[in-house]
């Protein structure tokens, strides 16, 4: 056995480094170099030879092993320590740099790369969380400041799946949830603690040509997938930079936004405007308009529902360039003057609109927080949204046999009241567990908890069934 001079542990004949510390036994540690003692690498088995004096970084040579040596134990090598160690900062630093140079991008550029990145997500999930604070006179609009709404949306735009959970939190005490989605043959509704089975309805009862629009669907969002525009991002991104001017910031893995109703306006103006006059983002839209619609031309018998024909003239306008030309402009100056009248007069109430975006390690947002302030007349009200953005997404599995149909519980009045009658039963009983949450129903209703819900649960239901 080999002792270490670096910690004295015990080491295999062969082994060339210490398991515990990282020593090379096959030469002398330079960190010893001060100390007038320097001792060689010993060999247990030949402790009755003396090693000569050996200069510093010199291989020491082995004495002989007795004929009475151990026998050798047959074990997979084991890794340095000290090069784990080693290894470990290494890996750490790199990151590290990575992280730098995402964070010390341009805020403008991080943005853009990590919006690019979202939109190309095919499955994911979104987490978001959404804090009112109301400042008015109001009593009804108080019930609003301890109250929390908590959505999970889930979607796979592949195949058109989507399912949104929704969470009710009052003072930071969750009171019930319940979740709507639609798959491939049901849209659903699981009312979770508030009733036991879910409600469903087979999708092709409301759209009887489901399945061929689902067809068409991916045919057509195949194609587009392959477009690629072609234009020159770094005016675009001058545009961003000098129309938002402060407004934008970077710090570390964030960038903020501070919008309001005018510079989203002249924003988007100034942008339309750019593209207008952008010639090369204009003839590549015209080849990518023209492959795209071959591509649709050549899979014309697959599509069960699109009159694919109606295209060949599109596919004219676009191969000719004189005209393209005319209706290009022809549509930016339409949009222009949509944008004038109808985007800033819905953006009219809104104040200010802090944006923030979280990026992850490889320049990913994975998370938007952002806050909006609104004149709910004459009052203010502050809107906070948190949304955390994951990749995947899971949906409800149920049991058809267990479920109930929605369009035969809504022709069966007397079922449909029993439905009622537990739901607000359980929805009691959650409100009445938030004691804070009663009392204010109280406050406001006038009335009993009980009587308050169940006025409300029957005007509800009386609105559904008739």
């Amino acid at each position: 056995m080999k002792i270490c001079p670096q910690c004295n542990s015990s080491n295999r004949d062969e082994a060339k480094f210490c398991t515990k510390c990282g020593e090379n036994l096959g030469v002398q540690s330079l960190d010893r170099t001060d100390s007038t003692d320097t001792k060689p690498v010993q060999d247990n088995a030949a402790t009755d030879s003396k090693p000569t004096d050996i200069p510093v970084s010199q291989p020491v040579v082995e004495n002989a092993v007795p004929s009475e040596s151990q026998p050798t134990v047959s074990s997979p090598r084991k890794k340095s320590t000290g090069l784990f160690i080693v290894a470990g900062i290494a890996v750490i630093a790199i990151v590290f740099l990575l992280i730098r140079l995402v964070s010390n991008a341009s805020p403008v550029n991080k943005l853009l790369k990590g919006l690019s990145k979202l939109s190309k997500m095919n499955e994911f999930t979104a987490i978001t969380t959404i804090d009112v604070n109301y400042d008015g006179d109001s009593e009804e609009g108080e019930l609003l400041n301890d109250m929390i709404f908590k959505a999970e949306m889930a979607a796979d735009t592949d195949d058109l799946l989507a399912q949104i959970t929704l969470e009710l939190i009052y003072d930071k005490k969750s009171v019930t949830q319940l979740a709507a989605g639609v798959n491939n043959e049901d849209v659903y509704v699981d009312l979770k603690d508030l009733y036991k089975n879910v409600l469903y309805q087979d999708i092709e009862d409301l759209l009887p040509d489901y399945k061929d629009y689902l067809n068409d669907y991916k045919l057509i969002k195949k194609a587009i997938d392959e477009i690629s525009l072609k234009f020159d991002n770094k005016e675009y991104i001058k545009i961003i930079k000098d129309t938002l001017d402060d407004d934008i910031k970077g710090s570390g893995n964030k960038v903020t936004l501070t919008l309001n109703s005018k510079t989203m306006t002249r924003l988007m103006e100034k942008l339309l405007k750019e593209a207008q006059d952008d010639k090369k983002l204009m003839e590549s839209i015209r080849k990518n308009g023209i492959n795209l619609i071959k591509r649709i031309l050549k899979d014309e018998k697959k599509f069960e529902i699109l009159e694919v024909d109606e295209l060949e003239e599109v596919l004219e306008i676009f191969e000719d360039k004189d005209d393209f030309e005319d209706y290009y402009d022809d549509l930016m100056s339409s949009a222009l003057q949509s944008m004038e009248y109808t985007l800033s007069y819905s953006l009219d109430s809104i104040k200010d609109l802090d944006i923030t975006f979280v990026f992850g390690a490889s320049g990913n947002i994975k998370e938007i927080e952002y806050s909006v302030m609104v004149d709910a007349d004459g009052d203010d009200l502050e809107i906070l949204f948190s949304s955390e953005i994951k990749s995947g997404a899971k949906f409800t599995k149920f049991n058809r046999n267990k479920a109930i149909v929605i369009e035969e519980l809504m022709n069966d009045y007397d079922e449909l009241e029993e439905v009622a009658e537990e739901v607000t039963e359980n929805l009691i009983k959650a409100v009445k567990k938030n004691k804070k949450l009663t009392n204010k129903i109280e406050d406001l209703s006038g009335e009993d908890v009980e009587d308050a819900i169940e006025y409300m649960m029957y005007n509800i239901f009386s609105f559904m069934y008739w």
